[in-house]
């Protein structure tokens, strides 16, 4: 709700409505586009490498090319230069608790190196920390992102019988998803302990 409250501000938007029938249209293209791609990356990287098709891309990509290269690199390069989006809501969640005017850049960059430095520590140190984030990930991010929109829309609004149909379908395989996810990851942590 924070974030549509500084959308909102930021663009002065004046019509609501207006506002979020667009940001409904937006959302559901861009979830569209989002399903078609996942979805035909599978079934292609399927339908080249059959039962041999790898958990991660990268790993099916064929060694010694310039091409693969490229594609590594950029795969290592992503989640880099999305932490910074990551990380500010959270500097500025901590920056807004603190009562200060005078050096707020100074604190704003100690806070935010702060967070990176805390970040490394605990990937570095957490053992097993990749199983970590795969609960997490599993569990928490399906909810988050799959099930509870699901269940909000169908707490806000009246839908349609059909509407209510697909909503039953994503919340059986979200549902689905995040059982299974969380298994493995759980198996996967105990298994190396």
């Amino acid at each position: 709700m924070q974030l549509f409250k500084h959308i909102l501000l930021d663009h002065r938007v004046d019509n609501f409505n207006f506002f979020f029938f667009y940001v409904k249209q937006v959302l559901f293209v861009c979830f569209l586009l989002s399903t078609i791609t996942y979805g035909s990356m599978a079934t292609m990287g399927y339908l080249m490498y059959g039962q041999n098709l790898m958990s991660q891309i990268t790993l099916n990509l064929p060694t010694g090319k310039i091409s693969s290269k490229i594609a590594i690199h950029t795969t290592i390069f992503n989640p880099i230069t999305k932490y910074a989006l990551v990380v500010s809501p959270i500097a500025t969640a901590i920056e807004d608790k603190l009562p200060l005017r005078k050096s707020k850049h100074i604190v704003s960059y100690f806070i935010r190196t702060f967070l990176v430095i805390s970040t490394v520590i605990v990937a570095l140190t957490v053992p097993f920390f990749e199983y970590v984030m795969t609960f997490t990930g599993a569990l928490l991010g399906v909810t988050v992102s799959i099930l509870l929109p699901c269940l909000c829309y169908l707490k806000i609004r009246k839908p349609s019988y059909l509407e209510v149909v697909f909503i039953g379908m994503i919340l059986v395989f979200g549902s689905l998803v995040a059982i299974s996810g969380t298994y493995t990851s759980l198996k996967n942590i105990i298994s190396h302990v």
